[in-house]
């Protein structure tokens, strides 16, 4: 199975740009409509993400290319069968939070299939918080090849795209390229939510 292919995946997620920014944007303002502030931060990013999908799955029940597959607690988007994607939050370096069962692992490893899920192409569709946590400050669609970021891209604009030959393990968000556009590489090491696969959404 190879490595996420830039084009192929925004060419395909293209139509639901607006739909996923939305649903997260929505989800957000829901948060802060429920008035919970005595939540604990595991429990805000499971409400959010309990929204968004809801949000996001109204609006693509009646689309014949979009399926939705509901397993381990969680949903697997697929667009015209080829890209699979998943609603996370990340932190600031784009990288989710995780328990790392055999199926969260097998996500990001493009050499391992995922029971059920036939799209050759899988990524992460993230939120990021500001520092002060009091809003969402990007939405970014991710490609991961194990405890690396192989590209990424803005759904809000924010952050240049740039594709890196051969999936290098490369970032490409906005803090990472100066103004000369070079690139530096982040590689993340066990950074684990013990909340489990369906804690920390």
């Amino acid at each position: 199975m190879p490595l996420p292919d830039l084009e192929t995946v925004r060419a395909a997620l293209a139509s639901l740009e607006s739909i996923l920014t939305n649903a997260y944007l929505q989800a957000w303002r829901d948060w802060q409509a429920a008035g919970l502030t005595h939540w604990r931060k595991r429990g805000r990013a499971n409400y959010v993400w309990e929204q968004a999908t809801h949000h996001a799955l109204l609006n693509v029940s009646q689309r014949p290319d979009v399926t939705v597959i509901v397993k381990n607690e969680s949903y697997h988007f697929l667009v015209d069968e080829a890209v699979s994607f998943r609603m996370k939050k990340a932190d600031n370096s784009g990288f989710t939070s995780n328990y790392p069962t055999q199926e969260a692992l097998a996500f990001h490893d493009s050499q391992q299939p995922l029971t059920g899920i036939p799209a050759a192409q899988r990524v992460e569709v993230t939120y990021t918080l500001n520092k002060a946590e009091t809003d969402i400050s990007d939405i970014v669609v991710v490609a991961r090849e194990g405890d690396n970021i192989s590209w990424s891209y803005s759904l809000m604009g924010i952050d240049a795209v740039a594709a890196l030959p051969g999936g290098t393990g490369k970032s490409t968000s906005a803090e990472d390229m100066g103004s000369t556009g070079l690139v530096r590489s982040k590689s993340h090491k066990n950074k684990q939510n013990h909340a489990g696969d369906a804690g920390e959404q």
